[in-house]
């Protein structure tokens, strides 16, 4: 596995896996933890239809920036489906061998989401036969980790951010690290309602060079300067953004290279909207943004771009 190897060899991915969703829907069990996720509104039909069409959409304009995209087709008919990330992530160490990680899952429905049969074909895909660390037993005790919707990783420095929450215990957090050798930088953030934020990825994202983090949710102060602290220390540029801004999905973004190295920022329609000029222009300057509208995933799910894709690491 990766024991005793706390760096990769990239931080951004220009491979990716998409799960297509072939009966996206809202998960009312799923609601329970996020508080992002509206009324679906219209027909249940109709939503399906509405995510396929959005999320063809945002797998053609990674394509079409240079990202290499593995589509599989949900063939369980799952209504979570379309975020992978939550399961599944992939690492490949500066030394010892690639391995993927599969997750505990705090919603049962999502569970049946982890497939050998999607393991096999990423292999397939990536040509090789990455290690498997298996976390999900931890499940049995009420115990969960969800991927990274749950972490956020600096990958070069061997650094792990983590919100705890309900879908983030501490304990599954010290035994991803014990088996990574990263280190963990553990705080608590709360949404404008005082809700605690269901996933780290909602208010922070880490990039070759550029940070973006809501540092106003998180509500303790020692906390929020060690999160600002070791941001900073990494290299990066920090660009905070509001309450308000998370609520528009600003954190969930990806950054990702093309496959000849360009780097390109991931985000939905929303989530550039909710930029201001200035922030905008600080992102353009590092990459090309990749913004596709996605608003029936984000209202019905409470997930956005970042939620939807799975790094697979770089040619």
């Amino acid at each position: 596995m990766m024991n005793e190897y706390t760096k990769e060899t990239t931080q951004c991915s220009s491979r990716v896996l998409m799960i297509r969703p072939t009966a996206f829907g809202r998960d009312d069990e799923a609601a329970e933890t996020n508080s992002f996720m509206k009324e679906a509104g219209e027909s249940g039909e109709g939503v399906s239809l509405a995510a396929q069409q959005e999320f063809d959409a945002l797998a053609l304009a990674l394509g079409e920036s240079g990202v290499d995209v593995l589509v599989i087709e949900d063939d369980l008919r799952l209504p979570d489906s379309v975020f992978p990330n939550n399961w599944i992530s992939f690492h490949s160490p500066t030394e010892g061998s690639p391995v993927l990680i599969t997750y505990p899952m705090c919603t049962k429905s999502r569970r049946r989401e982890r497939r050998d049969e999607v393991l096999d074909e990423v292999s397939a895909y990536l040509g090789i036969r990455p290690d498997h660390l298996d976390l999900s037993a931890m499940e049995d005790d009420g115990v969960f980790l969800e991927g990274t919707g749950s972490l956020v990783l600096d990958r070069l420095n061997g650094v792990v951010y983590a919100c705890l929450s309900g879908r983030t215990h501490e304990s599954a957090l010290d035994a991803w690290c014990d088996e990574t050798g990263y280190r963990a930088i553990a705080f608590h953030a709360s949404d404008a309602e005082g809700r605690l934020v269901y996933h780290t990825n909602v208010i922070l994202s880490i990039g070759s060079h550029l940070a973006v983090v809501c540092l106003e949710a998180i509500g303790d102060p020692d906390e929020r300067e060690l999160v600002r602290g070791e941001l900073s220390q990494s290299g990066r540029r920090v660009l905070e953004i509001t309450l308000d801004q998370v609520t528009g999905f600003c954190g969930n973004l990806l950054e990702l290279t093309s496959r000849t190295g360009e780097p390109r920022f991931a985000m939905s329609q929303a989530a550039y909207e909710h930029f201001n000029a200035d922030q905008r222009g600080l992102i353009e300057s590092l990459g090309k943004i990749v913004r596709v509208p996605i608003p029936t995933i984000e209202r019905v799910a409470g997930g956005s771009v970042r939620c939807m894709i799975a790094e697979l690491g770089s040619v």
